[in-house]
């Protein structure tokens, strides 16, 4: 339970009913308000806009109360809370937005047979004495004599009828909050508690215009004609009372109320399953009033308590709200630094000192990047400029970042060595000497290389004497060749000059680390061949030949350097072409080629302009170097290709403009890095590699006859040929800043240059020329986003030549050959196009510390597992796609997911209204609909026209993972993760025989499929798929015009093909021999509670989740539905409302997604809507019970699992209190490593105020982490590192043992023929991973990483206490249950 403050203007002009035409207090009598309290506030406060105080009470959980005790008493929780209606036999706790409640709402619960302001008092606590004034005597005893009469009327009759406001004290001790829910009995407790009163809370019946609030301490100047030394004379003599802020300062803040709250709360909360209803709750519900948005303005509880008068004529001023808001402003700053400043003294780093060390950090990373773009534009001298700017800025003050990095020099060096220029390769190294930068071998191989490329004669002489320079520093010759990298020439060059010195040299390379250091994969080390054998089989044998390959490969690298391809319209048929659309295109060719034109000289205009003002410039980085990167045309290409791109977007959403700059500004940079493949060996050194790699794979020869996987080979490759460019060059990323203002330059150019005659279409035209796109400042929450949209004319003429082919990106494409295996974590998937490892937020870098710390071997695993799911071949299922396309064409169709056009929205169910206000309503809704279905109708569109672009090919799917090590398809259109029609159009590209089992499984996967079945035991499966085979067969032939049965599956369309494939398989001679490539699913059950079960070693929960064996399939979705059900009967019983209404109503589905996003953090509130809407999807549940009845369910859901689970949530506790401490106490961001070595950060910080630095730090470097987010996200964030461990283990040893393995998280698939080994290998990993101490092992490393040592927690530390709170909670692991996990080998459900 909390309190809820909001603040808001209100208004006294309709006070008791008396309304005020000219908002004056001169335009009715005081003599006719009833009330002495509200005449004594307009006496003393004559303003149109005043403020009264107002409490609120809301409930919450116990659990949540325990930690809102430790909190500061004056925290404030604010836009939404919890409404509880009190009746004689019911309760009802309703969440809605506080800020939109109205007085005729509050008059409403106050009016009630027993209101908020009696609720909130009731309290079992004695309190303390107070000496606080009563508010007007006069009032409260007509008050008293109205409530005390000597007549007990029942409950139901208690209505508080008085015109006067209605003052509400109660404050003596309750035996029991039970008995306020009994009839009659509360009443004598108001009695006994009234004349003890000592807290007030303020509720006005009959104010219909009120906008409640609590008032903001501004000091408010009336005119009233008496003097100011009489002020305090004049309000004794009208009796008013302290104002409205004193009051609630000394009600709720001095004299700590909340403990009286907190007493309360704990009395509700024990009663909250109940979920009883009330009439007036319901009634206030219902208003319209209650959807209207009133702002809130945030409570100060330091604001100025006294009224001050300045005597003038009868006038009245405005109050100095801007002055008051900029005090309370800076006093509320002042108060948050002062916390602040106490918080970081615990902490482990000083955030002063973490925003220098990312003040230099992102000063390297800006030099390093522009430094290599000037070198590689011959601006070498330019380049030297701009770092003796910044070493002599440095050398000002310690606030200035100091250029320590080498590489910054190294790439300099470099620079000058390609010219040959010695003397300034000497000035540099004076500038390290004197800057303290060591030079390492990278510096020193370009010294060398500098010296063979000069005029010098005596060179011999020179290089002895850097290579004595090279020994005092313990580096060698064969250093500089071995761990340098090289471009160019440059390793030839550095060759013969370390061969002027040693003659006859020849240089030692290291070999690559290539095995395991990872105890799970003890048994896959090279050693061991037996247990690899299956790596001696390739997954493309029998399907290319090694030219193929290679052809195909050099096509792959086309693409990426092109940068996209043209793929065939599937809705546009060229051999009919009508006269409007001929017109069109005509007309769209002959303005894209003015465009083009104008583009041009638009940007040779601008960069003239930039030209100029970047030599005027103070600036040392300016924007001018890049846009110097690609030739005028390749500009006007990537504008062209981006102007189109907006003319397909959605109506109703687009990017951002920032967002649309960004991405530009990072196509010119990948251009410009292909560019730079070219000139500097990189491309070649790529081709020749790649084609060495293209044999293996196919042959599996050329790797000394060892089971080398896909990293192994290629680094071995790699490492054979070390001549030449070095394929490892560490590249810097152009800044993000960098890249939005390329964009800003280039869409300045689109918004402003690029025109269109918006009267092409007219008959008789004259030519008008208005902007091709403009922009739109669109409401997103809060905020207003600004977006570009096309100019209505160039959408119509898009829209009308109906283009033939589809333009799609390279990196958003399946590959023609073999991805590129991941061998770091900066290089893998594609070959030229840039894939990061890890999909994180750009402004995030700590998880990119940890991996670039981490030892190479640790990255192998996971390396190997992405690799492993991208060498599996694929192709498209015709016979599905061909069914997709008929049923796309003929006007979609939305069972099916295949989505219809905008043009079929039936408007009739949007009802017809006449009222003008209801019309405008439902033209925006069906603009939605059609803008909603128009959005996805192209993304069908695109995804079938790409997939039939592929139909006869053989394409991979390269892999990357998120930041926990959850795997993903790079290409999102064709992808084993998309939906249930996308993943229905692959199979398999390599096809195996049945075998004697293979026809089982398929007829068991066409059943698993329907998702009928999962209480029924394989055996009963199989029966069943044997009766209904010839609804299987009739599916098969004839999908749109026969029984339909597939279309009744929960997934359709891979029922379609499951049906297809058995149909096939059966018709065969020999079942047996049948070459299938359709993919078997083996889904795991309920995975989250799985892998919390057995890290608790929970019995119960084991058996629930099926890691226990038994019979028949433990269904914890129904056997949690099974637990709700049972206690709502015993409800039913106690006759419980909501209880009686969901009678028939407690299902499978309308609980599972609760229980399924448990174990994932789901809040209450989360679950609360999950299962509201489940049941407002049940045609004959009643929809004005939903509400109530989702409140029920949501609290029995969670005590189920409680029960049920009982060492999940300890574990979860553990994981959550440990993330609190480590984000709020330490100051730092939750990190792990998982059982497999992979370093986890927790990407979730503080948001960052706006900087318009060139190149800003990141965030985790400037900010503290989100407590909140780092507590919510770690339980799920491990679990899920944790199934992503179990999911990598067992692609590993299926590929080990010549398997094919491809998984959607916790669902893995693999041909029939090969299931049953799968499932082996799945289970035997799932035990190897958790005997592993998982849950020890990650108490060692936070306590390791976060503990805090003795001398940091002396008693008179500041913050002592909670250091020993995160030293004692980081250890304080859960204990394990009995459950013998080896029984999870013989569990025939575990994963079926």
């Amino acid at each position: 339970m909390h309190r809820l403050i909001t603040a808001r203007n209100i208004y006294h002009t309709s006070f008791h009913g008396i309304t005020s035409v000219n908002n004056s207090i001169e335009s009715f009598y005081l003599t006719k308000i009833q009330c002495s309290y509200c005449r004594s506030i307009l006496l003393g406060q004559l303003n149109p806009e005043k403020n009264i105080s107002v409490r609120h009470q809301s409930t919450r959980t116990a659990s949540i109360l325990k930690s809102l005790k430790k909190k500061a008493k004056h925290k404030t929780y604010r836009q939404y809370g919890e409404l509880l209606a009190v009746g004689e036999k019911e309760m009802t706790e309703t969440k809605v937005a506080i800020n939109k409640l109205h007085a005729v709402h509050l008059s409403k619960l106050a009016s009630s047979s027993i209101s908020l302001g009696q609720l909130y008092q009731l309290t079992s606590k004695t309190i303390k004495e107070s000496n606080i004034s009563e508010v007007d005597t006069e009032l409260l005893k007509t008050v008293r004599d109205k409530i005390l009469k000597n007549n007990k009327p029942a409950a139901k009759e208690i209505i508080l009828e008085y015109d006067d406001c209605a003052l509400l004290y109660t404050s003596n001790k309750i035996s029991g909050f039970e008995d306020t829910l009994k009839n009659k009995q509360y009443i004598e407790m108001i009695k006994e508690s009234y004349y003890n009163f000592r807290r007030a809370t303020i509720y006005d019946q009959r104010l219909q215009d009120l906008r409640y609030a609590i008032s903001e301490g501004l000091s408010q100047e009336f005119d009233i004609e008496i003097p100011k030394a009489n002020v305090k004379e004049e309000l004794y003599k009208h009796n008013i009372p302290k104002s409205p802020r004193a009051v609630f300062r000394e009600l709720f803040i001095d004299n700590n109320l909340d403990s009286y709250d907190q007493e309360l709360m704990a009395h509700i909360s024990t009663i909250q399953s109940h979920a009883i209803t009330h009439p007036a709750l319901d009634e206030m519900l219902d208003d319209s009033v209650l959807h209207n948005e009133i702002s809130d303005i945030k409570e100060d509880h330091d604001a100025e308590e006294n009224i001050e008068y300045v005597p003038e004529k009868n006038q009245v001023k405005s109050l100095k709200i801007k002055k008051a808001k900029e005090t309370m402003k800076a006093k509320r700053k002042a108060m948050r630094d002062k916390r602040h400043a106490l918080q970081e003294l615990n902490m482990k780093h000083d955030i002063k000192e973490l925003e220098q060390r990312g003040k230099q950090e992102s000063l390297h990373k800006l030099l390093t990047a522009h430094l290599q773009l000037l070198c590689s534009l011959h601006m070498v001298q330019e380049a030297r400029q701009i770092l003796q700017y910044y070493r002599q800025k440095s050398f000002r003050g310690p606030d200035h970042p100091k250029v320590t990095d080498v590489t910054i020099y190294n790439i300099l060096l470099h620079g000058y060595a390609s010219m040959g220029q010695l003397e300034n390769v000497k000035e540099l190294l004076s500038f390290m000497t004197e800057g303290k930068v060591e030079p390492n071998e990278q510096s020193f191989a370009a010294i060398f290389e500098c010296v063979e490329r000069s005029e010098l004669s005596d060179k011999v002489s020179i290089l002895k004497f850097y290579r004595k320079l090279m020994q005092e520093k313990a580096i060698t010759l064969n250093d500089i060749l071995d761990r340098s990298k090289f471009l160019y020439d440059q390793r030839e060059q550095v060759l013969k000059a370390v061969r002027r010195v040693e003659p006859g040299f020849e240089p030692q390379y290291t070999p690559p680390v290539l095995d395991y250091d990872c105890p799970l994969l003890e048994k896959l080390k090279l050693e061991n061949v037996k247990a690899r054998k299956g790596l001696f089989q390739s997954p493309a044998e029998g399907l290319l030949s090694v030219e193929e390959t290679i052809q195909n490969g050099k096509e792959q690298l086309q693409i990426e350097i092109k940068g996209d391809i043209e793929v065939q319209n599937i809705i546009v048929k060229e051999d009919v072409i009508p006269e409007s659309v001929k017109f069109c295109r005509k007309k769209l060719q002959e303005t894209e080629n003015e465009w083009r034109d104008v583009i041009k000289e638009a940007f040779i205009r601008n960069i003239g302009t930039l030209k100029s003002q970047s030599n005027a410039s103070h600036s040392a980085i300016t924007l001018y170097p890049y846009l110097k990167v690609l030739e005028v045309d390749q500009f006007v290409d990537i504008i062209m290709d981006e102007i189109s791109k907006l003319v397909d977007g959605s109506e109703t959403y687009s990017p951002t403009l920032k967002l649309l700059q960004r991405e530009i500004g990072t196509q010119v940079y990948h251009r410009y890095q292909i560019e730079q493949y070219r000139r500097n060996g990189v491309l070649k050194k790529v081709e020749e590699i790649y084609e060495k790699y293209c044999q293996w794979f196919v042959q599996r020869s050329g790797t000394e006859e060892r089971p080398y996987n896909a990293r192994q080979a290629w680094l071995h490759l790699s490492h054979l040929h070390r001549d030449g460019a070095s394929l490892d060059t560490v590249e810097a990323p152009w800044p993000m800043e960098m890249r939005q203002n390329i964009g800003k330059f280039l869409y300045n150019i689109i918004i402003n240059d690029v025109k269109i005659d918006v009267n092409m279409f007219k008959s008789k035209p004259k030519q008008k020329k208005l902007p091709a796109v403009y922009k739109v400042h669109r409401p997103w929450g809060r905020l207003v986003r600004l977006e570009l949209k096309p100019h209505p004319t160039l959408a119509r003429l898009w829209t009308g030549a109906a283009r033939p082919r589809l333009r799609m990106r390279a990196p958003l494409l399946p590959t023609r050959a073999p991805p590129a295996p991941w061998i770091t974590h900066r290089a893998g998937a594609y070959l030229l196009t840039p894939t990061p490892l890890i999909r994180m937020p750009f402004n995030v870098s700590m998880q990119w510390k940890r991996l670039e710390e981490s030892p190479p071997a640790a990255l192998f695993p996971v390396l190997d597992s992405l690799n492993q799911l991208g060498e599996v071949p694929w192709r498209i299922n015709q016979p599905v796609l061909d069914i997709q396309l008929k049923v796309f064409r003929s006007g979609g169709n939305k069972k099916l997911d295949i989505a219809p056009p905008a043009s079929a929205l039936d408007t009739s169910t949007f009802g017809a209204e006449t009222d003008a206000a209801a019309v405008f309503k439902r033209r925006i809704a069906i603009s939605r609909a059609r803008a909603e279905m128009h959005s996805l109708w192209c993304d069908a569109l695109y995804k079938l026209s790409l997939a039939n672009h592929y139909r006869d090919c053989i394409f991979w799917l390269p892999h990357n993972m998120d930041f926990r090590g959850r795997v993903y398809a790079c290409p999102p259109h064709v992808s084993a993760l998309g939906a249930d029609s996308a993943r229905a159009l692959l199979k398999f590209a390599k096809p195996q025989p049945l075998g004697p089992r293979g026809l089982r499984w398929l007829k068991l996967h066409a059943i698993n499929l329907t998702g009928e079945f999962k209480r029924h035991t394989i055996q009963e499966r199989l029966d069943h798929a044997e009766m209904i085979m010839d609804k299987i067969l009739d599916s098969a032939d004839r999908p749109l015009n026969g029984q339909g049965w597939w279309m009744k599956s929960e997934e359709p369309w891979q029922t379609l093909a499951c049906c297809m494939e058995i149909a096939n398989a059966v018709r065969s001679p020999n079942p047996e021999e049948y070459m299938c490539s359709f993919p078997v699913h083996q889904d795991g059950s309920c995975n989250g509670l799985q892998h919390y079960a057995a890290l608790g070693g929970d019995q119960a929960g084991a058996v629930a989740v099926n890691l226990a064996p038994d019979d028949r399939p433990n269904d914890v979705y129904s056997a949690v539905a099974a637990l709700v059900e049972e206690m709502r009967k015993r409800d039913a019983a106690a006759g419980i409302q909501p209880a009686i209404i969901l009678e028939n109503f407690v299902r499978r589905k309308v609980i599972k997604q609760t229980v399924m996003t448990t174990v994932y953090g789901v809040t209450k509130f989360g679950a609360r809507l999950q299962i509201a809407k489940q049941l407002k999807d049940i045609d004959d549940f009643p929809k004005e019970h939903v509400w109530a009845c989702s409140q029920y369910l949501t609290v029995k859901t969670f005590d189920s699992l409680r029960e049920m689970f009982t060492s999940t949530k300890l574990i979860q506790d553990w994981f959550t209190d440990c993330a609190k401490l480590i984000s709020g106490v330490c100051g730092e961001s939750v990190e792990w490593v998982t059982p497999l070595g992979l370093r986890v950060v927790q990407p979730y910080y503080r948001r960052a105020s706006p900087s318009h630095a060139t190149c800003r730090a990141p965030l985790d470097q400037h900010q503290r982490p989100c407590t909140m987010k780092q507590r919510n996200a770690f339980p799920p964030n491990f679990i899920h590192s944790l199934d992503s461990s179990h999911m990598m283990l067992t692609g590993l040893h299926c590929q080990a043992e010549g398997l094919t393995f491809v998984s959607v998280h916790d669902c893995f698939w693999t041909h029939p023929n090969t299931v049953d080994i799968m499932n082996q290998i799945c289970r035997e990993e799932f035990v190897a991973l958790h005997s592993q101490p998982i849950l020890d092992d990650l108490s060692k490393f936070l306590t390791e990483r976060y503990s805090y040592s003795t001398s940091e927690m002396e008693d008179q530390s500041i913050g002592a206490a909670n250091k020993k709170r995160v030293n004692n909670m980081l250890q304080k692991v859960p204990e394990k249950g009995t459950f013998d996990l080896n029984s999870v080998l013989d569990s025939v459900y575990f994963f079926s």
